[in-house]
């Protein structure tokens, strides 16, 4: 058995940085409130309100992650400066 490749990680870009992540956040804190509410009126996990609002966040969560990795693979890579070849062609 051979050993497993290492993926370099991906840093992903902040949600504020990203347009279109904007909705997705709302959406998030949406469902997030939604699942305190439902929370809050000690239930058990197995209540269908809470798994229904578990599921929404969890939902939420991964549509923002997807679109924030989207981004991050049509992210321009940065320019390196003229002075800094400057020196390699003496």
């Amino acid at each position: 058995m051979g050993k497993p490749k290492e993926k370099p990680k991906v840093t992903l870009p902040k949600a504020d940085e990203v347009a279109e992540a904007k909705p997705l956040v709302d959406a998030l804190a949406k469902a997030k409130a939604r699942f305190a509410k439902v929370k809050g009126a000690d239930a058990k996990a197995s209540d269908p309100k809470v798994r229904a609002a578990h599921k929404r966040v969890k939902r939420a969560q991964r549509r923002l992650r997807e679109r924030l990795e989207y981004a991050a693979t049509r992210r321009p890579k940065p320019k390196p400066e003229a002075g800094a070849e400057a020196p390699a062609s003496a």
